[in-house]
């Protein structure tokens, strides 16, 4: 199955929100108080809970993390529904968001304000990985990708706390990605795809 963003509609329209707020955030700076996750400010800011994985304030972070969406998104949606890939994302990211939060306090993170999807991206991969593990995907089985994505950013965390404050993001987007993917797959053993029993 290849990626097809006309027939995934749902992944389209995260993509086009990231992008549009990531235009927007380029656009006006000020926005960033608004949109931006700063961990000293969340009882003030409690929808940058929400807000965060929708926003990036680097090209190649958001061209990142919407090539990963894109590559796996559209495969997670075609497979199962729309509602379980926007599901996915919003869950995944709002605990990678809480994750965020816990670990900026319990390092005492000194950094500005925590942006990016990448937390919504790598669960939605994740998802799919369990969902779908011996899946090719550019020479590579889908687990093979995610296993990667886990051990690189452990390795990036443990090197510099501080500057990968999105660490633990990242791996709770994870493993709630697997949660949800391994969830479907056991659901799809009595059940055809998208909810038609077999």
């Amino acid at each position: 199955m290849k990626s097809n963003l006309w027939n995934s509609k749902a992944t389209a329209i995260l993509i086009l929100a990231n992008i549009v707020i990531f235009a927007a955030l380029n656009a006006s700076p000020d926005l960033a108080d608004i949109f931006l996750l700063n961990p000293d400010l969340i009882a003030e800011r409690p929808w940058s809970l929400l807000t965060a994985f929708f926003s990036h304030e680097l090209f190649i972070h958001i061209l990142l993390n919407m090539l990963l969406l894109f590559i796996f998104g559209t495969r997670l949606e075609n497979e199962a529904n729309e509602g379980l890939l926007l599901g996915v994302y919003v869950l995944c990211g709002l605990v990678g968001s809480l994750s965020s939060v816990a670990y900026a306090a319990v390092i005492g993170f000194q950094g500005g304000p925590i942006a990016g999807a990448s937390a919504s991206a790598f669960g939605v991969a994740a998802a799919f990985a369990a969902l779908k593990p011996d899946t090719v995907i550019l020479k590579s089985k889908a687990v093979h990708w995610v296993a990667a994505l886990f051990v690189v950013n452990a390795l990036l965390t443990v090197q510099n706390p501080q500057v990968s404050v999105g660490g633990p993001a990242h791996a709770a987007g994870i493993v709630l990605g697997l949660a949800f993917g391994y969830a479907l797959r056991r659901r799809q053993g009595t059940m055809g795809p998208k909810g038609q029993r077999s």
